[in-house]
């Protein structure tokens, strides 16, 4: 973790507030580990900070989430697009995702969970609240422990740097990083 500092659970909502894909971290009651790319995420509140994530109930994600009430939101660098595409190519139900395709990675210590090495940051949380509607599974959790890259984030997401350059999903296998930060007044 020599490239990560604490950063304040009061701002960590700032690492997914202009819109990345993420992957979300979890670990099943039997200690299995699992990741998963997720489009869907967003602020949900920033005192305290609450992240909202948007799954499908029938996905392994879920399934951990209910039986842990933890995951990790990690906030991966735009050169990490193949991680993205290949870890949400399979279930976790039919492999173990992080010794597959051989995932360098690091144990939080908020939560039991495993996060990417090179990711812009990562938030652990806590379920606050849990809403399965028609099919689509609403997670609200807690921040209880942020880190970002010190070269990618500061009070904000540093996208003027390659390790702050984060990935969004733009559709099917297509990806896209923001390529400007305009100072607006």
């Amino acid at each position: 973790m020599n490239n990560y500092k604490s950063i304040s659970k009061d701002i960590s909502y700032r690492l997914v507030n202009h819109g990345p894909l993420v992957m979300i971290s979890t670990r099943s009651a039997k200690g299995e580990y699992d990741i998963a790319p997720v489009a869907w995420c967003c602020p949900a509140d920033n005192s305290p900070s609450r992240i909202l994530i948007a799954i499908d109930p029938g996905h392994m994600t879920y399934s951990n989430i209910k039986e842990t009430g933890e995951f990790t939101v990690c906030v991966p660098n735009a050169s990490q697009a193949d991680l993205a595409r290949k870890t949400g190519s399979v279930s976790g139900r039919d492999a173990d995702k992080f010794a597959e395709f051989g995932i360098e990675h690091v144990k939080t210590s908020g939560v039991d969970t495993l996060v990417p090495t090179g990711c812009v940051g990562y938030i652990c949380c806590k379920v606050f609240s849990d809403t399965d509607s028609d099919g689509v599974a609403l997670v609200i959790g807690e921040a209880v422990e942020a880190a970002a890259h010190t070269r990618g984030f500061s009070d904000r997401v540093l996208i003027e740097n390659e390790q702050g350059r984060t990935l969004h999903h733009l559709g099917g296998g297509t990806f896209g990083i923001l390529s400007d930060n305009l100072d607006i007044g």
